[in-house]
Parts: structure tokens; C-alpha cells; sequence
């Protein structure tokens, strides 16, 4: 198949800041200072607002759950209306999900952030000549003649078996280049300075019930399908796990509007329980679910531009972003990422576990390498008493910064060139309310299912991720152990006042 405007598909949905502008055609261009221009790709949003003695640039699209018939633009307005300082921005920003970033402009300072999850990636370096900033690391490379990191440990690490089981989990703020780092979620990037500053949390995780949870947690979530469904068409894979159960409860009063599909691949066949289970559900629920066949073969030029334009992995799901290329129709893709941030699905029992930069990279299954044990100390030094004082486990920063920010923002860049992307749970209100509630084992759940429960109870009519005989019993002897551990250290902690820690608790 000949592909259709290459030109377009070339850094679809990308921006770059620098000293010069960007020379591709069609490109916005808005002259931020007399040293900065900002360069935006025609198909990613650009909305400004200008009062209070600040400018406010939206590159992307914010959706507001309690308002969810409101356009971009009155999104932006309605919060620069409210904030007239910086401070008071980055609360105000708080409710707002979609794929973002927010750049703050005054006479004295150019600050940039992104979206609760960094689900829209930002890359920077600081040059002779000033900051510059871009969607990919790649990109910025090109443009400034940026050499490969040839660090040792680095290279022993790009080099090896877990770098590449991992899905090129990248550790810390770094990137294969030298000078050329990655925007770490819950920071500014001082634009002028170049400088970075954690932003978040603010205050102490206060403690809420469960029905309180249930109830705020439900209002972000319709309110969020609602709004992306009056903004696009929109489509919404489902397969047997929980977080896409719990979308696919939250879009019940759009689901007339939401096209539910699995799209098959190298790796994904109609056997497997991710197609058969929801197939089934859906003819329950008398709703129509699409299975799109995988395809023959990608076509080389269509890769040839993503990996020009990303960092493009080669893996079985790759495949899928041609199929939306080819048969997407410029819907929405609503996805269940980061909802593994709320469940908080990295747990630890053990009462005297350290968590460390070398237990960070063998729990994420990155190994022993010296590189990636450097990048976590690093990112942990500055946060070591953040459980004690903001009540926020390290483990579910960690999962949201280093494993979300970073793993997570791949996947959505990856498919820019063939579709935009939405994930309800990229929302610090909604993560933040069902975090607050205390953790106890299978209490995430539990939670869950309360909030299928008042949303479309019907949903729960076929298992979540059921396992063949075997392994269920062997799961259910490891989570009597598991209990067993929790319940213990709770004895621990009540004689010695120590806090828990997190295990690996159930995924997707």
C-alpha cells in the first residue's frame, strides 16, 4: 500500500522549543522571547490564554471530567481565570486528564510541565546557545548533532537481555544520548535556566473511606468518557483484566459511541483468554465487540517513519499501530494505562526490606546492572523520607514516575503516527483519591470492583483474568502466603511501629 502524506506522518504530533525554529512545512510557529521559538507539528493542538501578566500554552488537549462538555479552550480559560500565579496553577491543573503540556510564560520566566503521567513525553538539553526541548530524544539529537552516550556501564546496560525483555525501560532521567534527558513526571522544567524542580506531592495524602473514594473515583470516570466521547469518535480495547473492565463500566452511558475492540497480532491469537473472555462478555451484555484480524504484513515504510520519528521498539504489539494507521478513522484509542498506579501494584511484605537502588532494578527485572542501581540512588536520594512525611509509598512514586513515566509515555508516542491516545487514569485527582485510601491486602480490588459495582455491575457477569486449574491453585497458595506475610506484619507493626512496604500484587 502507498502511504499517504509522509510529510505528515514525519514527527506526527510533536513539538520542538529552541533557539531556531523547526524547518518542516506546515508547522506552527509562535516566537515565545526573543532567544526561544516553539515549533508544533499541524496535528498536535496548540491553544494560548493571555491575563494576569502570564501566558498560558496548551500543546495538546486537557479534558475537564466535571465539565465535560467544555471545549480545550474553555478548559484553559476557566483555569487561568482562576490562577493568577504559577503556584496556584499547578493546583489548578490537578482535575485535568488528556495528554498535555502546559507551558507558563511571564516576563521574568518560562516554565513547562505535563500531564499527571508524562503521558505527553518531553525531552531537554541545556546547549551554549540556550534550552531546547522536543517530544523525542531522537528528534533533539538530530537537531542538535547530539553524539551517543558512551558511557560503559550505559552501554553494558542497552546492551543487555533484561534492557531489551523489559520493552527498553529506560532508568532514571537520562537517554542514549549524551546531554539529553527525559522530564520526570511531578517536575517543572524551568525553560530559561534549564533547571529542574519536583512540584509534587504538595501536602500529606489525607485518609478517605472507600465510599468516598467510590464515589469521587466514579465522577472522574464517566465524566472523563463522557468528555472524550463529545470531543471524538473513540474506540476502547477490552480484554479479560481489570482495567479495561472498569473503562469499559465507566463508558456505559457512551457505549453506543465507543467501537470495543481486541486487535489481534504475532503475539495475540483468537484463542488466547484476552479475546475469548470479552467476546463473551460483550454477547452478554447484547453490545457489539470487533476482533480485527492481524495483519499479513506492516508495511517497511510506514516503520521506516515511526522510527525516524520514535523510539520505535520492535515487538509483536508494534503491529497494531498500522492496523489503527490503516482502519482507525481518526477515532480516540482509550486505554487503561496507569490505572496500576492506583492499585498501587507493586507491594512488599517484608518488614525489613530496604528499598534501595538495588532493589528497584531487580524488582523491576532490570537486574544488577551498575547503571541502572546509579539512576535509581539518584532519583531516590531527594525522596527517602517522602512515606513518612507526604504518606505516599515509594514504591507507587516509583511506579508512576520511573515505570509509567517512562515505560508507559513509549507506547502513546509510538502510535502517534497512526492515532491519538487517551488514558483516564493519566488524571492526578483520580490517582490521588483512590490513593488516599489506606492500602490493606486486596483492598485495591475490592475498590475496584465497588466502582464497576455502581457503574455497570452487568460487566462483572465474565471472570477477570482467569487462570487454567493448575495455576489457579498455584495463585491461590501464593496469595494465602502472601496474606499470610501481610497479616503477620501487621502483628510486626503494631509491636514495632514500623510502616509496610509494597509486594507485586496482581496486574492487568
Amino acid at each position: 500500500m502507498m502511504i499517504k502524506d509522509m510529510e505528515r506522518l514525519l514527527y506526527r504530533r510533536q513539538f520542538v522549543i529552541g533557539t531556531r525554529y523547526m524547518e518542516r512545512s506546515g508547522w506552527q510557529r509562535i516566537q515565545l522571547d526573543q532567544e526561544l521559538f516553539l515549533s508544533v507539528h499541524p496535528d498536535l493542538d496548540v491553544i494560548q490564554s493571555n491575563r494576569h501578566g502570564f501566558q498560558l500554552i496548551v500543546l495538546g488537549y486537557m479534558i475537564d471530567p466535571y465539565h465535560p462538555e467544555w471545549s480545550n479552550e474553555e478548559i484553559l480559560n476557566d483555569i487561568h481565570h482562576k490562577c493568577t500565579s504559577f503556584d496556584q496553577l499547578l493546583v489548578g491543573v490537578e482535575h485535568c486528564g488528556g495528554r498535555w503540556i502546559l507551558i507558563y510564560q511571564d516576563e521574568a520566566e518560562i516554565k513547562l510541565l505535563t500531564d499527571a503521567c508524562g503521558m505527553r513525553q518531553v525531552f531537554y538539553s541545556v546547549q551554549p546557545d540556550g534550552v531546547w526541548c522536543a517530544s523525542q530524544a531522537s528528534t533533539l539529537a538530530s537537531l542538535l548533532g547530539a553524539e551517543l552516550d558512551d558511557n560503559e556501564e550505559l552501554q553494558t546496560f542497552v546492551q543487555s537481555v533484561e534492557y531489551r525483555a523489559m520493552e527498553q525501560l529506560w532508568p532514571g532521567d537520562g537517554s542514549i544520548y549524551k546531554e539529553i534527558k527525559h522530564l520526570t513526571p511531578n517536575h517543572f522544567l524551568d525553560v530559561r535556566k534549564g533547571t529542574i524542580t519536583r512540584y509534587w506531592p504538595l501536602s500529606k495524602l489525607e485518609p478517605i473511606g472507600v465510599e468516598e473514594a467510590v464515589e469521587g473515583a466514579v465522577e472522574i470516570l464517566k465524566g472523563s468518557l463522557r468528555a472524550i466521547a463529545n470531543r471524538s469518535r473513540v474506540m476502547l480495547p477490552v480484554t479479560a483484566g481489570l482495567d479495561s473492565r472498569i473503562l469499559l463500566a465507566a463508558s456505559k452511558d457512551v457505549s453506543d459511541e465507543v467501537h470495543y475492540y481486541i486487535a489481534l497480532h504475532s503475539g495475540l491469537s483468537e484463542n488466547a483468554t484476552d479475546v475469548k473472555v470479552p467476546a463473551a462478555l460483550f454477547t452478554a451484555l447484547g453490545k457489539t465487540f470487533h476482533i480485527h484480524p492481524a495483519l499479513d504484513k506492516v508495511d517497511e515504510e510506514f516503520v521506516r517513519i515511526n522510527r525516524q520519528s520514535t523510539q520505535l521498539r520492535d515487538l509483536p504489539k508494534s503491529q497494531i499501530f498500522y492496523q489503527h494507521y490503516l482502519h482507525a478513522e481518526e477515532r480516540i484509542n482509550i486505554s487503561g494505562n496507569y490505572s496500576e498506579i492506583a492499585r498501587e501494584v507493586y507491594y512488599d511484605y517484608h518488614p525489613n526490606r530496604k528499598v534501595d537502588g538495588r532493589f528497584l532494578s531487580r524488582n523491576i527485572k532490570l537486574g544488577e546492572h551498575a547503571y541502572v542501581r546509579q539512576c535509581y540512588e539518584e532519583w531516590l536520594d531527594p525522596i527517602r523520607s517522602y512515606e513518612e512525611k507526604f504518606g505516599i509509598r515509594l514504591l507507587t512514586l516509583f511506579e508512576w514516575e520511573q515505570l509509567y513515566g517512562r515505560w508507559g509515555a513509549i507506547h502513546a508516542a509510538e502510535q502517534d503516527i497512526a492515532i491519538e491516545e487517551f488514558s483516564p487514569f493519566n488524571n492526578r485527582k483520580l490517582l490521588v483519591t483512590l490513593l488516599s485510601v489506606k492500602h490493606d491486602y486486596g483492598t485495591r480490588n475490592h475498590l475496584y470492583r465497588k466502582m464497576i459495582m455502581q457503574m455497570w455491575p452487568e460487566t462483572l457477569g465474565a471472570p477477570i483474568n482467569p487462570l487454567p486449574l493448575h495455576k489457579f491453585l498455584r495463585h491461590c497458595g501464593k496469595e494465602v502466603l502472601r496474606g499470610s506475610l501481610y497479616y503477620g506484619y501487621q502483628m510486626l507493626k503494631a509491636i514495632s511501629g514500623q510502616g509496610i512496604r509494597k509486594r507485586k500484587e496482581g496486574t492487568t
